[in-house]
């Protein structure tokens, strides 16, 4: 470049712009937010005691079902917190749990005992998130009823329905599932999307809501 081209030290070189330049691009700031954008991640499953942990073995007696032990291990590898929540009393709840799963998985333990008024498990649910210190936003619920995951979902958490498929009829749940075992056993992982994907349909409800 020729002298007569050089820019002069200490003053800015002017430079012509194409017309139309800056209406044309798109600041990060003018970008809509992606759906999941704030999607809190998963840090608890809470398990309903009454029906979603055992059936029954061979002799009568009371057996974890299929592919729980898996599930609950998979859970606490990943860091995920184990709760259980139960309409029945406290040592009923907690022999079941020992029997079942075992000592130092699960975090948390809330039966009727814990409330003054049960109601419809709403308040258990609410409890143990309470003594996890989470909001309803970090946990999914699993329920083996209906019943169990309406509560789980009126004290504003996805719910997970385990039950016989051809029984299970709540059309709110985040998931119905015949079984923890199957083809596609249900570990961490599928935990965690089945939260995600709850909470981002949720969320585009609301946004179409509002429009």
């Amino acid at each position: 470049m020729g002298d007569a081209h050089r820019a002069t030290p200490g003053h800015a070189e002017s430079v012509t712009m194409p017309a139309g330049t800056f209406r044309r691009r798109t600041f990060w700031w003018d970008r809509a937010r992606p759906v999941d954008a704030d999607i809190a991640p998963l840090r608890a499953v809470i398990f309903d005691a009454d029906d979603a942990l055992a059936e029954a073995g061979c002799a009568g007696d009371l057996a974890p079902r299929a592919g729980l032990i898996d599930l609950v291990m998979n859970l606490f590898v990943a860091g995920i917190w184990v709760g259980v929540v139960s309409t029945r009393a406290r040592a009923w709840a907690e022999t079941l749990v020992r029997q079942l799963i075992g000592e130092g998985l699960v975090e948390t333990i809330v039966t009727a005992d814990d409330v003054e008024r049960p109601d419809g498990n709403i308040d258990l649910y609410r409890l143990a998130l309470w003594e996890l210190g989470i909001t309803p936003q970090d946990a999914l619920a699993v329920a083996g009823s209906a019943h169990g995951a309406r509560a789980a979902t009126a004290a504003g958490l996805p719910a997970l329905l385990v039950a016989p498929c051809a029984a299970a009829e709540f059309t709110g749940a985040a998931a119905v599932r015949c079984g923890y075992d199957g083809a596609t056993p249900l570990l961490a992982a599928g935990c965690r999307e089945l939260h995600r994907r709850w909470w981002i349909a949720r969320r585009r409800s609301r946004l179409v809501a509002s429009r």
